[in-house]
């Protein structure tokens, strides 16, 4: 899914992965936790994203207009102005250029380093009640997807696209898949080669540096153990937490479970893996 998220988590790990986020350990870690991990590969292995199983829905999107053609685009607690027609650089590196194709259709392009990584269209239905994000994300392996966002208005207007969106559907056209090794004994390595990203890390508290093309520069993590089968993860940028990933190993070892929260938002996203 490449609906314009703030937060881009899958160009992290899965990542949106990558929709590509972790916690300094507190005493419930102590350092027994990591030696549990590192005595238990069942973390390790490849696992396929399922948006079927996942819960994906229920995330809040506001669009506020400004002065001089200008808009406030706002997820969570993070807010990017932009203006119709005019190339924006977020704070994670990417760049928008949102341009108004039809009475009630939006054409939304984002960037990475000059090249376009996602074409989309955002339309609102004639009513204003409703709103489609359709899209075509191109990832840095070369392979595409087209993934689809469906919103209704909760609030704010009664056109356009100014107002506070609800995602009701997504689909996502091409699932990811993220392998996960170990890394310098009791640290993990959480790859996925369609996004080209890499996120090493230990459960100590530490951070540490992810990479890949689509990472924004001075983006951190940190891990900490919670139990045998459970680890939380903590994404920054520049120091604030961008997203924290709660990760959950099924009793079967079939199933990992990412909870995702982001400040600000008061529903988390739930992102499910199977085991290939």
């Amino acid at each position: 899914m490449s609906f314009p998220q703030l937060k881009p988590k899958k160009e992290k790990v899965p990542m949106k992965l990558i929709k590509v986020t972790l916690v300094a350990i507190t005493e419930l870690g102590l350092c027994a936790a990591p030696l549990a991990f590192a005595e238990n590969d069942s973390f390790v292995g490849k696992w396929k994203f399922n948006p079927e199983k996942s819960q994906l829905n229920g995330l809040t999107y506001k669009v506020d207009q400004g002065e001089n053609g200008q808009y406030k685009f706002t997820f969570g607690d993070d807010t990017e102005t932009f203006t119709l027609g005019k190339e924006h650089v977020t704070k994670y590196g990417n760049t928008w250029l949102i341009t108004q194709s039809g009475p009630n259709a939006w054409k939304w392009v984002q960037k990475r380093d000059g090249k376009v990584f996602s074409d989309a269209i955002w339309t609102v239905s004639d009513d204003g009640a409703t709103s489609t994000y359709v899209s075509t994300e191109t990832r840095p392996d070369g392979s595409t997807s087209h993934d689809e966002t469906k919103l209704k208005r909760t609030a704010g207007g009664t056109s356009g696209l100014v107002g506070t969106w609800e995602s009701t559907e997504i689909k996502v056209g091409t699932p990811t898949v993220m392998e996960m090794a170990k890394w310098e004994g009791n640290g993990y390595s959480m790859k996925n080669p369609t996004f080209q990203g890499k996120t090493e890390f230990k459960l100590d508290g530490k951070e540490y540096t992810p990479k890949g093309p689509r990472v924004a520069k001075g983006t951190t993590v940190s891990g900490k153990a919670i139990d045998a089968h459970n680890m939380e993860l903590t994404y920054k940028l520049k120091g604030k937490t961008t997203e924290t990933d709660r990760w959950e190993l099924s009793a079967d070892g079939k199933t990992l479970t990412n909870t995702v929260n982001y400040p600000g938002e008061s529903k988390p996203e739930v992102d499910v893996f199977e085991r290939q």
